[in-house]
């Protein structure tokens, strides 16, 4: 059985960003990861065109440095 993250998000604040088109949970999970706000909302949008085969080359690169540490501290 998977184990339940405490991501500290109320009912109300996934409802929200739900209504704003963001994934809260999943914002809230790249940042423990150490990725800065900006740049998490920035793969959030990458990761689906990546999915469905539709990203550039520029768009899988630019997330792949975001989710390499050592990468990402070009791009900040």
């Amino acid at each position: 059985m998977a184990e339940i993250e405490d991501l500290g998000v109320s009912v109300e604040e996934y409802l929200d960003g739900l209504a704003a088109g963001i994934d809260i949970l999943e914002l809230r999970r790249l940042e423990a990861r150490g990725i800065p706000t900006h740049l998490a909302l920035e793969l959030m949008k990458i990761m689906p065109k990546v999915v469905d085969g539709t990203a550039t080359p520029e768009e899988v690169v630019r997330g792949l440095m975001i989710m390499s540490p050592s990468l990402r501290q070009q791009l900040e």
